[in-house]
């Protein structure tokens, strides 16, 4: 009988132990990933000129678009996401390359009890006909095979199946297809077909505010309304600055009562790229609420409606960076109809670089863009913040290949650094440390 007890009493205290013990093997004193590091501006700058170059307003002749990243550039571009977005800024996140796999590594701080353990993860990744499926986690010492994460994954799918961001992310996922993985480099080819567009687009506007950012969207489209309306009723065009300029007066006035400057910047950025590019605010809002329609004017850039569009648009993209994927791809409208239009230019180029500088520097901190709103109503010219562009330069697939080769050739990156350097050299950045 003594025996039994013996047995049960320690029966029992493993099972009342093993929480403890699932802690301890789970969590660790100190992070096993090291702090991401700070990116200064030009880093920022590179990696939006990756984006840039890889944008589907590129493409020519081809529902597909392949993306080559090394892992020193993705892990530069998860270090920005990142630091970009308040909610990630605790995490230590980095990823490791190797044939065929994908490690994407966590530490995450946590607090248990009064106690401040890290819970360190890895999520080990496995590329298969073209699709990365998650085969593995590990918490601290705890890991979880395949067929869990089988099932798990299973669970998962059912459970969110009707959830909005999960549709999202599912509708994201199935645009990547996953050429290669190797320690070098990670090769995926993006499908931009007219299908899959049109469902991240809409997948993407069901899911794009929360109530205070609608609120934040509807003010400035009651503002951009106004500024319309009191201009003189005989003209047709306006310089995107006559729009700047009081926008942002109105985004001081928000700030000094309280408002983040970051999220009444990003707002304007968002709200003119939508006016700019036809969007009713309604389908990025998910809401039919009455709203003002600004006066129609041809908002312009050396008297060309499409760097206005340029500009705007990748500066929303740029300050929606910290925000959610939904943002990003909804303010990105032009992805499919323009890339059959406009060829490739480096005037286009340089005002997506100069828009995607503006949008960065007016969500980068809140002090950088208190600065930003105080600059944006003194603006004389486009030329404080836009090399002057000249004549259109568009050019045939056909013609680019014949005069640059690649993207990756030196006499193209030079032109992309020269482009770099002139919109560096404007009054406005000045204003800003790297």
């Amino acid at each position: 009988m003594k025996i039994f007890d013996n047995f049960f009493s320690s029966l029992f205290l493993c099972i009342t132990s093993l929480p403890i013990i699932l802690l301890l093997l789970m969590f660790a004193k100190e992070p096993a990933v090291a702090p991401n590091p700070a990116l200064d501006l030009e880093q920022v700058n590179r990696i939006q000129q990756l984006l840039i170059n890889n944008d589907p307003r590129q493409l020519l002749a081809s529902d597909y678009q392949e993306v080559r990243l090394s892992q020193d550039e993705l892990n530069a571009l998860v270090t920005y996401i990142r630091n970009s977005d308040p909610a990630l800024s605790a995490l230590n996140i980095t990823t490791v390359l190797a044939e065929n796999t994908a490690t994407v590594s966590l530490s995450i701080p946590v607090s248990i009890l009064g106690l401040q353990p890290w819970l360190n993860l890895s999520l080990h990744f496995v590329q298969r006909e073209g699709a990365l499926t998650l085969e593995q986690v590990d918490a601290g010492a705890i890991s979880l095979p395949s067929p869990i994460m089988k099932a798990l994954r299973q669970g998962v799918s059912s459970r969110l199946a009707r959830d909005e961001n999960f549709q999202l992310l599912t509708s994201f996922m199935a645009s990547l297809h996953f050429q290669s993985i190797t320690e070098e480099r990670m090769v995926i080819m993006l499908d931009w077909k007219e299908e899959n567009r049109r469902l991240l687009e809409d997948q993407a506007r069901q899911v794009f505010v929360s109530a205070r950012e609608a609120e934040r969207l509807l003010f400035f489209q009651s503002k951009l309304a106004d500024v319309t309306a009191n201009l003189p009723a005989e003209i047709s065009s306006v310089a995107l600055n006559e729009l700047l300029r009081p926008l942002f007066i109105f985004a001081r006035l928000n700030t000094a009562g309280g408002a983040s400057a970051i999220a009444e910047n990003r707002a304007i950025f968002i709200v003119l790229s939508a006016y700019l590019t036809d969007l009713e605010l309604t389908q990025l809002i998910g809401d039919d609420t009455p709203m003002a329609a600004p006066r129609k004017l041809d908002v312009v850039i050396e008297k060309r409606e499409d760097l206005a569009r340029h500009v705007v648009s990748s500066a929303a993209i740029a300050a929606s960076a910290g925000a959610t994927m939904a943002e990003l791809l909804s303010v990105y409208k032009e992805v499919h109809d323009s890339r059959y239009r406009t060829g490739f230019s480096f005037t286009d180029i340089a005002a997506n670089l100069s828009g995607a500088m503006l949008g960065t520097l007016a969500s980068r901190s809140e002090d950088d863009a208190r600065r930003f709103q105080e600059l944006m109503t003194t603006l004389d010219t486009e030329l404080d913040y836009l090399p002057a562009l000249g004549t259109y330069d568009g050019m045939t697939e056909e013609e680019f290949l014949e005069r640059y080769g690649s993207r990756e050739s030196e006499e193209y990156l030079q032109r992309l650094q020269e482009i770099t350097d002139s919109i560096s050299a404007r009054p406005f950045y000045q204003n800003f440390t790297n």
